[in-house]
């Protein structure tokens, strides 16, 4: 499967290198630039995207670090949005979408730390997801042009203090500080743009911690899909290109510590490793 890395490159500089085959094509020396928007935009033209990739040299790149896959405008993600999950925090399945706000700040990569401070006094449990990239603008949109802002997948771990989310809710106040301490956002580790992806609804998700699986289900069990959600969200908030949304987690959900390492994996996306320190 061909999939589109951001990589530390010998020059110190962030790179955008297309992945294929084992081979590397290095389309920051074809001109694309380190935005996000600017990427989105150009999956959107698969045209486009083909004749920057002529112009791509290849890269001597396998060893270059990874780095997180872009800094996205702003991160979407969609709560209780598989119905075994809903029922395990407590609710039946929403009739309304869920939706909530990770702050781009949050957002770390593949192979990057998840640090739980030692003054946070609560449960804190991962959260495996797919997240999807856009590559249009979209305000009060139809479901034609939410299909056609889809650019790439990756994967994604939103990462929750599940006990201060509990009390903040039951104030009622917003989840924004349990879901947003820093690096509790995981994203990556490549993007795959949507035409190298299998069909969605045939795609098995699965969160491992320390190897063994906690989460795993079908994508066909999602309630809101994405094309559904984005009209939906496109109603409250424009979406711009090179935003993000995480989909929503399955069942399983579980405490981690201090030495573990998370893993989220799907079928087509690889795997985004994290691990966990105190």
């Amino acid at each position: 499967m061909s999939s589109l890395r951001r990589a530390l490159g010998s020059d110190g500089e962030p790179h955008w290198l297309w992945v294929s085959g084992g081979f590397f094509r290095d389309l920051t020396a074809a001109g694309l630039g380190d935005d996000l928007a600017e990427l989105g935009g150009l999956l959107a033209d698969q045209e486009a995207f083909q004749q920057l990739l002529d112009q791509a040299p290849e890269a001597a790149a396998s060893t270059w670090p990874l780095l997180m896959p872009g800094r996205p405008g702003k991160a979407v993600c969609l709560g209780k949005n598989f119905a075994a999950h809903a029922r395990e925090m407590g609710s039946e399945p929403p009739t309304e979408l869920v939706w909530f706000a990770k702050l781009p700040d949050t957002l770390i990569g593949h192979g990057e730390e998840v640090v739980i401070p030692k003054w946070l006094d609560t449960r804190v449990d991962p959260e495996a997801e797919m997240v999807m990239l856009l590559g249009h603008d979209l305000f009060n949109c139809n479901e034609a042009e939410a299909k056609a802002a889809i650019v790439a997948y990756t994967l994604g771990n939103d990462v929750t203090a599940r006990a201060q989310q509990g009390a903040d809710k039951e104030r009622g106040w917003p989840w924004l500080r349990a879901k947003n301490l820093a690096t509790f956002g995981c994203v990556g580790p490549a993007w795959v743009p949507v035409w190298e992806m299998p069909p969605f609804d045939e795609i098995t998700l699965r969160g491992r911690v320390n190897g063994v699986i906690r989460q795993e289900c079908s994508m066909a069990d999602i309630i809101w899909d994405p094309i559904r959600a984005l009209v939906e969200i496109s109603r409250w908030t424009p979406m711009r290109a090179g935003d993000i949304v995480y989909l929503g987690t399955p069942a399983g959900v579980a405490p981690i510590h201090d030495g573990d390492e998370l893993t989220v994996e799907a079928d087509g996306l690889g795997k985004l490793v994290n691990p966990v320190v105190g």
